[in-house]
C-alpha cells in the first residue's frame, strides 16, 4: 500500500482528482443559475470533460522518466490499467448527478466524449509528452464548441464537432473510437517520450 501511495504521489494523482471533481461539480452546481434546462447541454458536457482530461493528462508521467521504462516492471499493462481507471472515474462521476436535478446526459455523448477526449489526451502524451498533452483535447474542444459548428448531417462537420453532435451519430462514434484506441495503444505501448536528464533533476 506504502508503493501505491507514493506512485499516485508521484504521478500528481490526489491534484488530478481533486480538479476533476471540482470542474464536474462547479459545472453541475452552476448549470441551473444559467440555464432553464436541466441537462447539461453537449457543449458544457465537452468543456467539462476536456478539462478534466487535461488534468489527467499531468498523471500520464511520474517524475523520473527512465523509471517509466525499466523491463523490471510491467508498465504497459499498469499505463492501460491506468487510463481505463481514469476513464471510469470520469464517466462515473458525471452519471451521479443523473441522480439529480441537474444531470449530464445521454450517457451515449457522455461515454463517447470521454473516451475519445480521454484517448487523444493519451496519443499527445505519447507523442509529445504529459506535460503537453493538453494541446490536442483543448484546440479540437475549442473549434468543436464554435457556434457554427453543431449538429450536422454533413460527414465532415460529423467528424469534425464529433464532441457535439447527438448520441447515436456514427460517423462521430466512430471518430471517437478511434481516437480512444490510438490513445490506448499509443501510450500502452510506448508510454511518454523520455525527457532530457536537465528537466527531470530536481533543482535547489
Amino acid at each position: 500500500m506504502r508503493w501505491l501511495s507514493l506512485h499516485l504521489r508521484a504521478r500528481r494523482v490526489p491534484m488530478a482528482a481533486a480538479v476533476v471533481v471540482g470542474v464536474i461539480a462547479l459545472t453541475w452546481v452552476s448549470w441551473p443559475v444559467f440555464s432553464d434546462g436541466q441537462t447539461i447541454n453537449t457543449r458544457m458536457i465537452s468543456v467539462t470533460v476536456m478539462l478534466a482530461v487535461v488534468a489527467i493528462g499531468t498523471t500520464l508521467s511520474g517524475a523520473d522518466d527512465a523509471l517509466d521504462h525499466t523491463a523490471s516492471v510491467s508498465w504497459p499493462t499498469r499505463r492501460a490499467a491506468h487510463l481505463l481507471l481514469c476513464a471510469a472515474a470520469v464517466i462515473g462521476l458525471l452519471l451521479v448527478t443523473t441522480l439529480t436535478d441537474a444531470r449530464f446526459e445521454p450517457l451515449g455523448v457522455v461515454a463517447r466524449n470521454t473516451a475519445g477526449l480521454l484517448g487523444l489526451t493519451a496519443l499527445g502524451a505519447a507523442l509529445l509528452g504529459a506535460a503537453l498533452s493538453w494541446i490536442a483535447p483543448l484546440v479540437w474542444t475549442i473549434v468543436a464548441i464554435m457556434p457554427w459548428m453543431g449538429p450536422s448531417g454533413q460527414l465532415r462537420m460529423q467528424l469534425g464537432a464529433w464532441l457535439v453532435q447527438p448520441a447515436g451519430t456514427s460517423a462521430a462514434t466512430v471518430c471517437a473510437t478511434l481516437l480512444a484506441v490510438a490513445g490506448l495503444v499509443a501510450y500502452t505501448v510506448r508510454g511518454c517520450p523520455l525527457r532530457p536528464a536537465a528537466e527531470t533533476v530536481p533543482h535547489n
